[in-house]
């Protein structure tokens, strides 16, 4: 049990290491061959994965704008929801109420009364909360790569 802990932990910091950024071409301030392949590739790589987080960045404020309208419309149609189940509710309590009376009524005077005891029902279910599922672009290319080779 341990051990699993332990591991577990060593996972997750190996992850935290990797996912640092890295900010600075020349962070250590030493000279560089700015001409040089090495430096050049180093530049590129860094380029690309400025735009990479940048494209990742503006989906992602996309989503939650779009999240955020979903639950907008949401939340309303719950408003609705909760406010139906309350009125259901509400004239359940006024027919059980009458029952109530009328079943004392019938105590007193030692009869039966017309009508059984009323039930609540089943209420409507609540609507579930809008979920974007977030879809790969290259996953989807390699199944309809995949299903035409066969």
């Amino acid at each position: 049990m341990f051990c699993d802990r332990l591991s577990s932990q060593l996972a997750s910091q190996e992850e935290k290491k990797q996912g640092k950024k890295q900010e600075q071409l020349v962070g250590d301030r030493l000279p560089r061959l700015l001409a040089g392949d090495v430096f050049y590739t180093s530049v590129v790589e860094h380029q690309k994965a400025a735009e990479e987080e940048a494209v990742a960045l503006e989906t992602h404020r996309q989503e939650r704008d779009e999240r955020a309208n979903l639950m907008k419309v949401w939340k309303e149609d719950n408003a609705k929801w909760l406010e139906r189940n309350e009125a259901h509710r509400q004239v359940y309590k006024e027919e059980l109420t009458q029952w109530e009376a009328e079943q004392t009524k019938a105590k007193m005077e030692k009869w039966c009364p017309m009508w059984v005891k009323p039930k609540l029902g089943k209420l409507k279910t609540p609507l579930p909360k809008p979920m974007i599922i977030h879809v790969d672009e290259e996953a989807e290319e390699t199944k309809s790569e995949d299903s035409e080779d066969t």
